[in-house]
């Protein structure tokens, strides 16, 4: 099945696929008042899915192994946006679906994401690589990332940084918890893991700073399903300069099976300027 095709390539052929259409919603958006990420992820499943389905896929699929997303403009209450989807040609992600979401009322980037191949082979979408550099991995690591322990988490300086059950709602129609809600779990519990870091509500309430992230990556290990208990182990590392490393890992209650691990760069804003500021000294 063809789907709707959207902007133009090097031989004037749209590469493009047209998978996701949304507004941004007042409640989407968080204390930096703009949309917070766990709703990137939602609107980037939906067009996965979408996209998989375009292509003779199933909607209801796995999700992918890894997926990689960068920010590249900030989405308001009352932003429409648009996602395009495709497939790169060739370079080092060839075979991995890319999208892209477009602040349409501003005419920017606002985010984009690089999915690790799944099980369709389609040779429909595909967009040169040199098309979506500005999507490509930079501050974390591409590949997918390995498990640590909660044992080595703690060791080195991390917290268990909250404990929660899945909901029947919160699971897909194959049973499966939400990817929207793996990075929700992160986003609520990333307050305590700056506090860890130094740069606490205190301090960003009187420099009226806000907390944001750059890059972020998922990679999924077991599924997560209705009923069972979680359990959030968070590190955080400075790394100099103006970001914040964040590592997530997510295990199930009991046996302490992994189930995702999240990685986050992350900086500060000043709310005022929109710009982003260097982190406190330690």
């Amino acid at each position: 099945m063809q789907g709707q095709r959207s902007g133009e390539g090097a031989s004037g052929v749209a590469p493009f696929a047209e998978t996701h259409r949304s507004f941004v919603n007042t409640w989407e958006c968080d204390d930096n008042a703009h949309l917070n990420v766990q709703f990137y992820f939602k609107r980037f499943d939906e067009a996965a899915r979408l996209f998989a389905g375009m292509r003779g896929g199933r909607i209801d699929g796995p999700l992918p192994r890894t997926r990689h997303v960068r920010y590249h403009s900030e989405l308001h209450a009352g932003a429409i946006t648009r996602t395009r989807s495709g497939v790169i040609a060739d370079g080092p992600f060839e075979g991995h679906t890319v999208h892209l979401i477009d602040n349409l009322v501003a005419g920017k980037l606002a985010a984009s994401a690089i999915d690790a191949p799944g099980e369709i082979s389609s040779h429909d979408f595909l967009v040169p690589a040199e098309a979506v550099q500005n999507a490509i991995p930079r501050g974390v690591d591409a590949v997918p990332a390995t498990p640590m322990t909660g044992e080595e988490m703690l060791a080195r300086g991390g917290l268990i940084s909250q404990r929660t059950i899945v909901a029947p709602a919160e699971c897909d129609a194959a049973g499966d918890f939400m990817e929207q809600l793996y990075v929700g779990r992160f986003t609520d519990a990333a307050p305590h893991v700056w506090e860890q870091a130094g740069v606490g509500i205190a301090l960003i309430q009187e420099r009226k700073l806000g907390r944001v992230a750059l890059e972020m990556k998922i990679t999924h290990h077991t599924p997560a399903r209705a009923g069972e208990g979680l359990v959030l182990y968070s590190l955080p590392s400075r790394s100099g300069g103006k970001t914040l490393h964040l590592r997530h890992e997510l295990v199930r209650l009991g046996d302490e099976e992994p189930l995702v691990t999240g990685e986050v760069v992350a900086v500060l804003l000043d709310l005022a300027t929109r710009r982003t500021v260097a982190m406190p000294s330690e």
